[in-house]
C-alpha cells in the first residue's frame, strides 16, 4: 500500500517529490529517515505495480527503486521505469548487489546503484546528487526554451533579467540598419550578441565578417580593413580584397574598437559616412553597403577626453548603445552555464562531468569573474579534465574563490537552483553589494553607474531606492575625497 511522507513542503519554491520503491518495511523505513527533508515530499510503494500508478499521477523528480521487487524482474523494472518516468533519475537498491550487475543498471540509465543493507549517508549523497542534477538540467531547459521562444535565440542561455533587457534591445534593433555600440567587459558575449543582431536583420542571408581591430598594427589594420593593390607594399602579391569588401550586403562586425589608432579612425569615420574608400595602394573608389556593429571594452568618453578616440567618430558609432552586464552581476546564470559547458565539454572530451558540491558553487558564484563567460568556459573544461566522474570541492578550486566564498551570503543548504529560486535575501544582498561598487566608482553619479551596471536608469533608481542606498551619500563622499 502507498503511503506519503507527513513532512510539509516548505512555501515558495514547489517541494520536489522522491519516489521510494522497496518490498522491506524496514529498509524502507530507513531509506525515508535518509532521505526526509523540510522542502521534499517522500512516496513509497511495496510493489512495481504500485510505484508506477504514483509515478503517472504524481510525477516524481527522482526514484529509488530495489531491485527484489515481488511483481516484475529488476532489469525490467528499471527499464520499465525508465521509459515511464521520461528522464526522471532513477537509483537502484540491490539487495544481491554485484558488478555486473552496477554495469548494467548504470548502462541502462540508472542513475546510481547501492547496495543494500543501506548506508544512510551515501543513499543522501546520491539522492542530493541526482536531484541537483535534474534540478540544472531542467533550469537549462528553461532556459533555452524561454530563450528560443521569446527571443529567437538558440545559442544564448541566460535567466538574467539583465540579460532580459539586452535581448530587448536586440530585438528592437535588429530590423532597422542603425550601427550599433556594444559594450562590455572582455568575454562577456559581445560577438554573439552581434551575431544575434545579423540573424536577426534584413541581411541574415548575407555576409556576417568580424575583425578584431586590436590584434593588427596600424599598417596591416588598414589593409585588412580596406583591401590592397598588387605591390602596394612588400608582399602584396595579388589584389585583396578586406572585410568591407568582403561583407557587402551584410554585416561587419568590428570588435575592440577602442584599441585603433587616431590615423584609422579618421578613415573610418570617412567610410561610416559614405560608404566609400580606396584600397591600399589603389586609386579605385569602391562602393559597399554594410551595416557596422562595434564593440569596445574601453570606456569611450574617458578615451575621448584623454584624446585618444575621436568625438565625432564615437557619436557616429554610439547611435544605439548596448551595455552588457559581467558575469559576476548575474550570478542566477552561473550554474546553467556550468551545465551546459560541461555537457559540451564531457562529448569532446568523453569524460564523465564533475558533481559540484553546495560549497564549491557557492563559491564559484560569488567569485568576480574578471574573465566573464569565456573565463568560466575555460574552467569548465579544467574541471572536467582534473575532477571528472568526481565531486567538486571548495577545497579543489583556487585560493581567490574561497575568500570570495566566505565574504558570500549564506544561499541555504540546497545550492543546485538559482539565486532567484533559492532565496531572496541572497538576491537582494549580492545586488547591494554591487550597486554599492558601481555607486562608489561614478561618485554617485546614476547615469554612469546604470551604464557600468547594464540596467537602465529608472531601473537603477528603482532598485536603489528599494536596497535603501543614498546616491548623494556617494556624491557626498566623493566630493570630500576629491
Amino acid at each position: 500500500m502507498s503511503t506519503q511522507d507527513a513532512t510539509d513542503p516548505t512555501e515558495g519554491t514547489p517541494p520536489e517529490t522522491v519516489l521510494i520503491v522497496e518490498p522491506d518495511a524496514g529498509v524502507l523505513g530507513q531509506a525515508r529517515y535518509a532521505l526526509r527533508r523540510d522542502d521534499r515530499r517522500l512516496r513509497s510503494a511495496s510493489t512495481a505495480r504500485e510505484g508506477l500508478s504514483i509515478l503517472h499521477r504524481s510525477a516524481p523528480d527522482l526514484v529509488v527503486l530495489a531491485t527484489d521487487l515481488p511483481d516484475l524482474p529488476a532489469a525490467r523494472a528499471l527499464q520499465v521505469f525508465l521509459q515511464r518516468g521520461r528522464g526522471v533519475p532513477v537509483i537502484v537498491l540491490a539487495s544481491s548487489p554485484s558488478l555486473p550487475g552496477a554495469v548494467d543498471a548504470l548502462r541502462s540509465g540508472a542513475q546510481d546503484y547501492l547496495p543494500k543493507p543501506i548506508q544512510p549517508g551515501a543513499l543522501r549523497d546520491a539522492a542530493d546528487k541526482a536531484l541537483q542534477e535534474s534540478r540544472t538540467q531542467r533550469a537549462l531547459a528553461q532556459a533555452k526554451e524561454s530563450t528560443q521562444d521569446r527571443y529567437g535565440f538558440s545559442h544564448m542561455l541566460t535567466r538574467s533579467p539583465l540579460m532580459h533587457q539586452v535581448f530587448d534591445q536586440v530585438a528592437a534593433v535588429a530590423g532597422t540598419d542603425a550601427t550599433v555600440l556594444i559594450r562590455g567587459e572582455t568575454g562577456t558575449g559581445k560577438e554573439l550578441i552581434s551575431q544575434a543582431i545579423h540573424e536577426r536583420s534584413q541581411r541574415a542571408t548575407q555576409p556576417f565578417i568580424a575583425i578584431n581591430c586590436g590584434a593588427f598594427a596600424e599598417s596591416l589594420l588598414e589593409s585588412e580593413l580596406f583591401g590592397h593593390e598588387k605591390g602596394s607594399f612588400t608582399g602584396a602579391s595579388g589584389r585583396r580584397k578586406g572585410v568591407f569588401e568582403m561583407a557587402d550586403g551584410g554585416t561587419l562586425f568590428l570588435d575592440e574598437l577602442g584599441e585603433t589608432s587616431l590615423n584609422v579612425q579618421v578613415t573610418l569615420l570617412r567610410v561610416l559616412e559614405t560608404m566609400g574608400f580606396r584600397r591600399v595602394g589603389g586609386h579605385e573608389q569602391v562602393r559597399v553597403d554594410v551595416r557596422v556593429i562595434a564593440a569596445t571594452n574601453v570606456h569611450l568618453e574617458e578615451a575621448v577626453k584623454a584624446g585618444d578616440f575621436r568625438e565625432d567618430l564615437y557619436y557616429r558609432l554610439n547611435v544605439f548603445p548596448i551595455s552588457l552586464p559581467p558575469l559576476r552581476a548575474r550570478p542566477e546564470d552561473i550554474p546553467i552555464l556550468i551545465q551546459h559547458f560541461l555537457e559540451g565539454a564531457s562529448r569532446d572530451y568523453s569524460l564523465e562531468p564533475p558533481q559540484i558540491s553546495h560549497s564549491a558553487m557557492t563559491a564559484i558564484q560569488a567569485w568576480h569573474w574578471p574573465g566573464n563567460v569565456r573565463q568560466l568556459r575555460a574552467m569548465c573544461e579544467r574541471w572536467l579534465i582534473t575532477r571528472a566522474g568526481q565531486r567538486l570541492e571548495l577545497g579543489h578550486l583556487p585560493n581567490d574563490f574561497a575568500r570570495a566564498s566566505s565574504r558570500a551570503p549564506s544561499l541555504g543548504p540546497d545550492m543546485s537552483g538559482t539565486l532567484a529560486e533559492n532565496t531572496a535575501a541572497a538576491i537582494a544582498q549580492l545586488e547591494k553589494s554591487y550597486l554599492h561598487a558601481q555607486l562608489k566608482h561614478s561618485g554617485g553619479q546614476m547615469s554612469e553607474a546604470a551604464k557600468r551596471s547594464g540596467i537602465s536608469r529608472r531601473t537603477l533608481y528603482n532598485k536603489v531606492q528599494a536596497l535603501g542606498l543614498d546616491p548623494s551619500e556617494y556624491r557626498k563622499r566623493a566630493k570630500d575625497e576629491g
